[in-house]
């Protein structure tokens, strides 16, 4: 890959803690979060052709996020017997060690779109494209990069918003009823992974995202998932200190102290402070505005502190009992978001 553009050629501004300082001062280790690349990430890409090795050529364009070991840019490739146009997001490592992790996501990705028999997952997972070693022109390593693409139901990303960006549209938290839809379809997708044997492990704001006119959402950045099968990969006392900020560092307690296989109910927990966070609450101490219904703030205590073997499809059925006694029969109750006009996204 060519060398990114910088923007500024004075100053360089952190993704991670936002610290600006000249740029010559900052080597490869930002001074203050030590985040490496931070060149990279003062810049972006002008348009450029990578071609992979069996020819096909994917057009990587601007960047859409920032994140502590990828980043991630709008890209179009031709797809399918007829090569149709797709949009696409490509991934790439921010350094050379984290390569294994894409592996995993490749790996990852591929598994669970095999056991999708009968296609009702897809929409919820980014599919896997291809993998591609894109070598920049100042002799380092080369990084991995994963091309990968939404269900054609989502057209491009910028239909997609992360959880982080909702909450901070809505400072005061979103209504439990407008939660209601989102927390549904996380639980179904997750449901999904466990059955095929897989566990996210990073279910946070950053990695949920969710298309506010259709009630669609994705789950994004299978990087640290493992097979429960195996125990492999990357174990859940490591994945901490990837979060975006730091602040999600709490949101693993018990799991990220331990050098335990990974097991579902780390995904549920997360997933449910996911939830807490967007209503306006605090996600650390599981507590709920005052305003939100006690049954919900009891209903996602049981997910933070349930035991090992939880059922997704269990707690789902329990979750519809309980929104159907608060509120009546399900609705469709319109969500919006502001038109897509802001700094990159923060993610893994």
């Amino acid at each position: 890959m060519e060398a990114c553009r910088i923007v500024d050629d004075t100053v360089f501004t952190c993704p991670r803690c936002f610290r600006t300082a000249p740029l010559a001062a900052a080597g490869r280790f930002c001074p203050r979060c030590g985040l490496i690349d931070v060149k990279e990430s003062a810049g972006d890409t002008a348009p450029l052709d990578l071609v992979s090795r069996d020819g096909k050529t994917y057009r990587v364009e601007d960047r859409i996020a920032l994140g502590t070991i990828c980043n991630v840019y709008r890209c179009r490739f031709r797809a399918g017997h007829d090569g149709a146009p797709v949009e696409g997001v490509f991934k790439i490592a921010r350094d050379a060690r984290v390569n294994p992790l894409l592996a995993n996501e490749a790996a990852i990705l591929q598994h669970l779109h095999r056991a999708d028999n009968d296609g009702r997952a897809g929409p919820f997972l980014p599919a896997f494209e291809a993998t591609l070693n894109v070598t920049d022109n100042a002799g380092a390593p080369p990084r991995a990069a994963n091309v990968l693409r939404n269900h054609p139901e989502i057209h491009s990303p910028d239909e997609l918003f992360t959880l982080t960006e909702v909450r901070a549209q809505y400072p005061a938290g979103i209504d439990a009823r407008d939660m209601a839809w989102i927390w549904r379809r996380l639980l179904s997708v997750l449901g999904f992974a466990h059955a095929s044997g897989v566990v996210h492990r990073a279910v946070l704001p950053g990695n949920v995202l969710i298309e506010p006119t259709g009630h669609k959402l994705v789950l994004a950045d299978w990087c640290f998932a493992a097979r429960q099968s195996d125990g492999g990969g990357v174990r859940t006392a490591a994945i901490a200190p990837y979060t975006t900020d730091g602040g999600h560092r709490d949101w693993y307690r018990r799991e990220a102290a331990s050098d335990r296989p990974p097991v579902p109910a780390l995904d549920v927990a997360l997933g449910a402070r996911c939830m807490i966070e967007l209503m306006g609450g605090d996600a650390v101490r599981g507590e709920l505005p005052p305003a939100v219904e006690p049954a919900i703030g009891r209903y996602f205590g049981r997910c933070i502190d349930t035991p090992a073997r939880v059922d997704a499809p269990r707690l789902l059925d329990d979750f519809d009992r309980l929104i159907e006694v608060l509120w009546g029969p399900r609705t469709f109750r319109p969500f919006e978001m502001p038109a897509r006009a802001r700094p990159p996204r923060q993610g893994v």
